[in-house]
């Protein structure tokens, strides 16, 4: 008997746990390597927090993937066929030299396309504050929409996980108060100008960014009521890092130096809202020391500058930039000598963020940490597109569920509340609600009965190649889906499950729709195994 894609959906519905989620795939798949990440997620059973009982084993490596595949699931949001020959045709190094060279990659009709269908991103501050507030929803998911739409779609996909990076590390919350009519600015002016420059320059650009003035308070310091909003996080989490040396004196004189940097607000009769203006009169002119080095007194907006060089050169600046960086491309514990190699190469270069990344590539920890990382949410959606409907264009009708469903998995674009940025450690991601909804979409995505979802055109017959037997369906869609090899241990227990599944034996020929059904819910159900969700 033939499950259709409504039955299988009201099986997956009804699921309670994981273990029952497992169940689905096969008797014996237990902690196999499909099964997703199950011992970092905890347990359903009430017997898991019992003292006495041993944990249970982890899954064991996945089957080695080939080192293109290991490097372009690190550099982009998910491998795309074309990319993949890509970068077997150029060889690893040459293609990443090509990808850190973005500005020469052709990305065809991309940004007009996103200026066409999200035209609010490119607004200027006085623009948007026009139709604010009634603009808010609109500015965020064109926002989140325009971001979504280059995450699936840009050929130029190191540069993107960049601008993903620095967003995170220079953090602004879209929606606060007059955030929407701010950070579109922002996004273009700092994050996306300077994602793959000169970390210098991208501090100074923050640091007079109005968005990040007004999320941080700062439009509201002066002398004769400091605010050290700004000047904490400045150093926390913009440069040198919670255990980078400094003191509280530290953030007191920081903020006397950055005294006067303020934003023109509405109404304002001597120039366009939401630019940037240091005003002097409410500027402390006075003698500073900060990190023992003294500010000469009267250096007016100067002091802010020096400050910002300062810290930008700070030895514990180029070591927290080398931390994060090897925890993005490399794993969630990246080892001393690595991370020390990467702030070498920082300091070395000024603050180049090119030079910087190429010590990242370079090292032999990122060479041998395939599947060390759990993708977020961000990679997950759009490396479903990526494998699946790499011809797709992004739906402008239909956008919104994409935002819903990235809402659900909780890395909305722009949207983490605090300065820090979403976390990047699979210790977050990967909770039992949280697998259990990537679950879920995968086969809603894919299964046709959701209003709308025909924007997703899975092209599966060129996926089979005349694949026609349950034993060529799984290599075929397994190559085509996940572009790695499945354990044989995996491999087997998706043949059992298929061949009961549709009664016929694995090696029988079968004509009309099963193929096409076969390689439809084998996609849904690679897609949420653990091959799937490391990188």
């Amino acid at each position: 008997m033939v499950n259709t894609a409504d039955q299988l959906l009201q099986k997956l519905n009804s699921l309670q746990s994981r273990r029952e989620f497992l169940q689905l795939f096969g008797k014996g798949l237990g902690y196999s390597a499909l099964a997703t990440v199950l011992p970092a997620c905890g347990s359903s059973s009430s017997s898991d927090n019992d003292p006495d009982v041993p944990p249970p084993a982890p899954p064991p490596p996945l089957p080695a993937a080939s080192p293109e595949y290991t490097a372009l699931k690190r550099i982009s949001f998910g491998p795309h066929r074309d990319e993949l020959t890509a970068i077997r045709n150029l060889g690893i190094s040459s293609y990443i030299e090509q990808q850190l060279d973005h500005l020469n990659i052709s990305d065809g009709t991309l940004e007009a396309d996103i200026q066409a269908l999200f035209p609010l991103t490119f607004q200027a501050p006085v623009q948007l504050l026009a139709g604010f507030p009634d603009n808010i929803f609109d500015v965020a998911t064109q926002m989140i929409a325009a971001t979504q739409y280059r995450q699936m779609f840009s050929k130029r996909q190191l540069y993107e996980v960049m601008v993903e990076f620095w967003s995170d590390h220079f953090n602004i919350h879209l929606v606060n108060g007059l955030g929407p009519t701010l950070k579109p600015i922002d996004d273009q002016q700092v994050i996306r100008q300077h994602a793959l420059g000169n970390f210098k320059d991208m501090l100074h650009a923050s640091g007079k960014s109005t968005a990040m003035l007004f999320y941080l308070d700062n439009f509201l310091n002066q002398a004769v009521a400091p605010n050290e909003n700004y000047a904490r996080e400045l150093m926390e989490l913009h440069t040198l890092g919670v255990d980078g040396g400094y003191t509280e004196d530290d953030i007191k004189e920081v903020a006397r130096c950055f005294t006067g940097w303020t934003l023109r607000l509405p109404g304002d009769p001597d120039a366009d809202y939401g630019e940037f203006v240091f005003v002097d009169a409410i500027h402390d002119n006075g003698a500073k020391t900060v990190l023992s080095n003294p500010i000469a007194a009267g250096g007016g907006q100067a002091d802010g500058e020096a400050i910002l060089d300062l810290l930008a050169d700070h030895p514990s600046t180029a070591r927290f930039i080398a931390t994060k960086l090897c925890r993005r491309f490399i794993s969630d514990n990246p080892d001393a000598a690595t991370i020390d190699a990467v702030a070498a190469a920082f300091t070395a270069s000024g603050g180049d963020i090119k030079d910087t990344l190429r010590a990242v590539f370079a090292s032999s920890a990122f060479v041998d940490s395939a599947d060390l990382k759990f993708t977020r949410p961000s990679e997950y959606l759009a490396s479903l597109v990526r494998a699946l409907a790499p011809d797709t264009s992004y739906p402008a009708d239909n956008g919104l569920f994409w935002f819903y469903a990235q809402n659900t998995l909780g890395q909305l674009p722009f949207y983490w509340p605090t300065p820090d940025g979403y976390p990047d450690v699979q210790s977050y991601w990967a909770s039992t609600g949280g697998l259990l909804n990537r679950w879920r979409l995968s086969f809603l995505s894919f299964s046709g009965v959701i209003p709308g979802l025909d924007i997703i055109d899975i092209d599966y017959a060129s996926m089979l190649n005349g694949a026609n037997t349950i034993n060529a369906v799984v290599d075929a869609i397994t190559d085509a889906v996940l572009m790695r090899p499945l354990a044989n241990e995996d491999r087997d227990i998706i043949v059992a499950w298929l061949e009961t599944e549709w009664m016929v034996a694995a090696d029988e020929p079968q004509a009309g729709t099963l193929p096409l059904q076969a390689a439809a819910l084998l996609a849904a159900v690679l897609v949420s195994s653990i091959y799937f969700h490391l990188r």
